[in-house]
């Protein structure tokens, strides 16, 4: 699967958006996708979170059940 690279051009951006943590980020994901899940506090404002691969695996285990169930309506 080929991935994305993030382009961090501020400063604030240089690190995980879940509060914390100060990893480099890996991935960014749309802000209420994020927040409906609840495992990871996020700090900041904006419609993107960065998240480094910690949390990211973190994110991906709590929707893990949610995201079967939308790929078993389609």
């Amino acid at each position: 699967m080929k991935h994305r690279n993030i382009s961090l051009s501020n400063e604030e951006k240089d690190v995980c958006s879940s509060s914390g943590c100060s990893n480099s980020p890996k991935r960014s994901i749309p802000r209420k996708r994020v927040e409906k899940v609840g495992a990871l506090s996020l700090q900041g404002s904006g419609r993107k979170v960065h998240l480094c691969s910690n949390c990211y695996r973190i994110f991906k285990k709590e929707t893990k059940k949610d995201r079967t169930m939308e790929s078993l309506g389609r």
